[in-house]
């Protein structure tokens, strides 16, 4: 089985490997289809770790909150299936943001096993204020970060003021 992708891993700072747990899949052997959202979430959870530099036991969440002032929450999530993960496998989960829009952003993960794409999900986030838990503004202290973390420069969307 093949896909269309030479470097599935290309253009990804952030990959994190993942062991296929047994209760991720179906009577078959295969992950059940839904694990794939819970396998991007993952590198979501590592990405935010790498931005802001956590360690050890440290609370990633709230040195996020700390220094970017905000939050966000899954707006949408597209799954496109290629092939199938088993239970055991050792997948890679390779995440990058994508693009800015002015409340939103979005993101893509490539769910790879050896050299083969088995699926790639794409995200869009909302940024809101936790406090109020009104949608604002992405921060532009966490679009620098990111700018400035990816091998990929995000695209910006034309925001009319």
């Amino acid at each position: 089985m093949t896909t269309d992708v030479k470097d599935p891993r290309a253009g990804f700072r952030l990959i994190t490997p993942v062991r296929v747990r047994y209760a991720e899949a179906d009577m078959q052997g295969i992950v059940f289809n839904a694990n794939y959202l819970a396998f991007a979430d993952i590198g979501v959870t590592e990405y935010f770790r790498e931005l802001v530099g956590a360690t050890g036991n440290e609370d990633s969440p709230g040195k996020f909150l700390e220094l970017f002032g905000g939050d966000n929450w899954v707006r949408h999530a597209e799954v496109d299936f290629r092939a199938p993960a088993k239970a055991d496998d050792l997948i890679d989960v390779c995440l990058r943001i994508t693009r800015f829009g002015r409340t939103s952003y979005s993101a893509i993960a490539h769910i790879v096993r050896d050299d083969m794409l088995l699926n790639i999900v794409k995200l869009t986030y909302v940024w809101f204020d936790p406090t109020t838990e009104e949608v604002t503004p992405v921060a532009q202290s966490f679009i620098d970060a990111v700018t400035d973390f990816e091998i990929i420069e995000p695209e910006r969307a034309v925001v009319a003021a």
